[in-house]
């Protein structure tokens, strides 16, 4: 009998593949799936449907099969992680935050590599300060650069930092570089056509709440300096200065940069619109500047953004952040030619916090995630999935 997943692809283009081996929740901005240079999909690390349980379990997906394989499990369990592909197809899993929050210290210095031709993961050097909610970002030269998220600095149990390093592959080291002129966690990156890496948005910590940014900023790894660039939201005049956390980012085909989603704070105190945002930003790194975009058709919070082999974008699920009941069963695409959002594609579950990745081929595989969220879910947890759908374009 085949053990292939033969998809049956939907008018939307959306169909079902083989499931993960266990249901899984990724919220970070690189925490979920990554494309292995051999067609595979690694996916390691990740959360429980309460936030109070890091798992270190990894599996590998083939396209071919359609299925998921268990591969070796990280050494250390961990959500709110990086994961990065290396040059030489190995895989950097770094930092995070390990273990139940009750236990203390619970972030992470380590970091650990990948080796899918072995299945193995091996200890590499570690940070020189622990985080997660970071961003990690692979560099034109093959080194990565992590920087900011959440750390611990006793006596404050969490505390979002500026702090950045950059992983040398060829000797298994970290270097610190210039922190960020902001700290802020929960924030998307970008590489830039001529390397520098574009960082927009994201979150600080303030009297008990989250509150979001609208503060923009280039590194340059040549000079390995960070200067400020224009913030969001000053491209519309009636949103002016509105910061955004959990935005997603793409880098588009002619060097300009496709901001859009998220929400603006909150919600401990609920001091912020408890809504998911809608409109989107286009970054020119030639003038520095925002200009509008048209919004998305729906609003969008815990969603995933990616950029086909077309040029065009893709966004996927999410939630409606105020709502915060079920994932979104849709995706939309958005054209640059047109500056146009087009239709509604509908998925075959709907899903929010999970993992996506564009194919070798060009489809996208999604994975995991949450169908249901708390306010909605049993017990006031999240009703996580192992379901994968695959779209093709």
């Amino acid at each position: 009998m085949s053990t292939q997943t033969e998809p049956r692809t939907t008018a939307s283009g959306w169909a079902a593949t083989g499931d993960l081996p266990w249901a899984r929740q990724w919220d970070g901005m690189n925490e979920g799936p990554v494309l292995l240079p051999d067609g595979r999909v690694l996916a390691a690390g990740g959360g429980d449907n309460r936030g109070a349980v890091t798992y270190a379990d990894a599996a590998l997906y083939d396209p071919g099969s359609g299925q998921w394989t268990v591969t070796g499990s990280l050494a250390t369990s961990r959500r709110l992680h990086s994961l990065t592909v290396l040059p030489d197809g190995k895989v950097l899993a770094a930092g995070g935050f390990h273990g139940h929050p009750s236990t203390s210290p619970n972030i992470l210095t380590s970091a650990e590599v990948f080796d899918p031709a072995t299945g193995t993961w091996s200890p590499t050097g570690s940070m020189h300060t622990a985080r997660c909610n970071h961003h990690a970002i692979a560099l034109a030269d093959g080194r990565v650069l992590v920087m900011g998220g959440g750390s611990e600095r006793p006596p404050i149990d969490s505390l979002v930092i500026a702090a950045a390093e950059i992983y040398d592959p060829a000797t298994g080291t970290w270097t610190e570089t210039a922190p960020m002129i902001h700290a802020r966690a929960a924030f998307p990156a970008a590489l830039l056509p001529d390397g520098r890496v574009l960082v927009a948005a994201g979150l600080v910590e303030t009297g008990g709440d989250l509150v979001g940014l609208t503060f923009c900023e280039l590194y340059d790894p040549v000079a390995r300096t960070w200067t400020p660039t224009t913030p969001i939201g000053t491209a519309v005049p009636l949103e002016a200065g509105r910061p955004r956390v959990g935005a997603q980012m793409v880098a588009l085909a002619d060097g300009t940069v496709l901001l859009t989603g998220g929400h603006t704070g909150g919600p401990q105190n609920w001091n912020y619109a408890p809504f998911s945002l809608g409109e989107s930003e286009r970054y020119d790194p030639v003038t520095g500047k925002w200009t509008d975009a048209a919004p998305m058709g729906i609003p969008r919070d815990e969603f995933r953004l990616i950029r086909l082999d077309s040029g065009k974008v893709l966004a996927i699920g999410g939630l409606e952040y105020g709502g915060y009941d079920a994932g979104y069963q849709n995706s939309e695409i958005f054209d640059p030619a047109t500056g146009n959002w087009g239709p509604l594609l509908g998925l075959t579950i709907g899903r929010a916090k999970f993992g996506a990745v564009k194919l070798a081929d060009g489809r996208v595989l999604i994975a995991g995630g949450a169908a249901v969220l708390a306010n909605a879910g049993p017990d006031g947890n999240h009703v996580l999935i192992t379901k994968t759908d695959l779209f093709t374009p």
